[in-house]
């Protein structure tokens, strides 16, 4: 049992702070909420949080888990309590292990993590990409390259079962595959999120009801500029998304660091890099190099009016309705588990969001797009206690979220001290 006492409540029900409250948390589930003195248990854990305030736990909607071990602790004690792992790997495979992966069997790890049996955000979970043939990935990778109706039906059936969350679509997908995996993905109850495929396009795919459109690609192209969409028309697509309840998630941060690759230097002397080991900053240096080519080749010559076309995409889908997420995309170049989080709310801001959207983005708009039954998201009995407490109110500052005062997951308190020491320990071993 513990017992948050006299603190003032950023709920994210709505813009209102409650203030003095106490909260009354057992077996990491929210019992109580209220202004009245609750009388504590002999094994009661009490924190005095006068004048601190409370917010919901962020939630990650597109990141990787793959390379780092370390991650899952880089984002608890961030206050990351939620993520959504956009590719789901099984077992150990050498190939895949030679190109940099470090973390599998992704299941088993939201299992444990469920369980308490380790520390580290909740995963929802994506299995292997569904593509095209010839897929954008080897084929090694995780990787279904889609032939047929039958294949299709075949992989959905068995990641349903399995208990992967979602479906994860990739750019190369027929547009008749495209439809057959909405068609039977729906059958399986399985929402479908990720790339809209080139041959597919933006209308089409925002129609079908995809659950959630990474990177705002199908808006923008990186890779074929000319496929970029009018400003007009980007009005119109924002309209259609917010009409089917279609999520968008920019990943501003990873959008960022791979078109601004003329920053390399800058990137590696952030903090953040301080929490990454020599081995997977050598990874870092090589993906970007072949990155740059890549925009290059693009014709990418201006990634500031670039990162333009990004908020501008973003204030046409506030300005429609359309729901919008937090996500990092990390696996990207110089986007760190835990700490790219809370840059991609300053480059939210920049887009236009106020402080509020920014939390919404990162919270109750996470678990509405997760689904109801997720019970995040917001401060409410019943839910879970997801919450990270900070000195300042985060909808007046967004900084105070990275410098909070300590983290609740699965019913156990992570002190700041106890955050800076867990820090201090991945800085230790990932500098060998």
């Amino acid at each position: 049992m513990m017992i948050i006492k006299n603190v003032n409540i950023v709920s994210m029900k709505s813009k209102n702070v409650d203030n003095d409250q106490n909260i009354v948390i057992r077996h990491g589930i929210i019992e109580a909420i209220g202004n009245q003195p609750s009388s504590p248990e002999s094994d009661c854990k009490v924190i005095d949080a006068r004048g601190q305030y409370i917010m919901p736990g962020l939630i990650n909607m597109h990141t990787h888990l793959g390379d780092n071990p370390d991650d899952l602790l880089l984002y608890l004690v961030n206050g990351v309590t939620t993520i959504r792992n956009m590719w789901g790997y099984e077992a150990f495979r050498l190939g895949h292990y030679v190109f940099g992966t470090r973390v599998f069997r992704h299941l088993e790890l939201k299992k444990q993590i469920s369980e308490g049996r380790i520390p580290g955000p909740d995963i929802y979970t994506s299995g292997a990409l569904l593509d095209g043939n010839p897929p954008f990935f080897p084929k090694f990778m995780y990787v279904h390259a889609i032939k047929d109706i039958g294949q299709i039906r075949k992989i959905i059936k068995m990641q349903a079962n399995k208990g992967y969350d979602f479906i994860k679509i990739y750019s190369k997908l027929s547009l008749e595959n495209f439809d057959d995996i909405m068609h039977i993905a729906k059958e399986f109850n399985m929402p479908v999120a990720g790339h809209v495929p080139d041959a597919v396009g933006l209308k089409h795919a925002l129609e079908s009801q995809m659950r959630s459109v990474e990177h705002l690609y199908g808006f923008v192209n990186p890779y074929f500029p000319e496929k970029n969409l009018k400003k007009e028309t980007i009005k119109q697509m924002a309209g259609i998304a917010a009409s089917n309840n279609v999520w968008n998630c920019p990943t501003l941060i990873a959008n960022k660091r791979l078109t601004h690759f003329q920053n390399q230097a800058e990137y590696e002397r952030e903090n953040s890099l301080s929490y990454v080991s020599q081995r997977n900053i050598k990874i870092m240096r090589f993906i970007i190099k072949e990155s740059r080519k890549v925009f290059e080749k693009a014709g990418l010559a201006d990634p500031q009016a670039y990162m333009e076309k990004l908020f501008y995409i973003i204030r046409q889908l506030k300005s429609e309705g359309a729901g919008i997420l937090l996500g990092t995309d990390k696996s990207v170049p110089y986007v760190v588990a835990g700490f790219s989080e809370h840059e991609e709310m300053q480059l939210l801001s920049q887009a236009g969001l106020t402080n509020y959207e920014i939390i919404c983005a990162s919270t109750i708009n996470a678990a509405r797009c997760l689904g109801n039954k997720t019970k995040i998201g917001t401060i409410e009995i019943g839910n879970k206690a997801d919450l990270i407490l900070t000195e300042k109110n985060p909808l007046d500052d967004l900084r105070t979220i990275f410098s909070h005062l300590g983290v609740v997951k699965n019913g156990v308190y992570y002190s700041r001290e106890a955050c800076n020491n867990i820090l201090a320990e991945i800085k230790k071993h990932s500098k060998k």
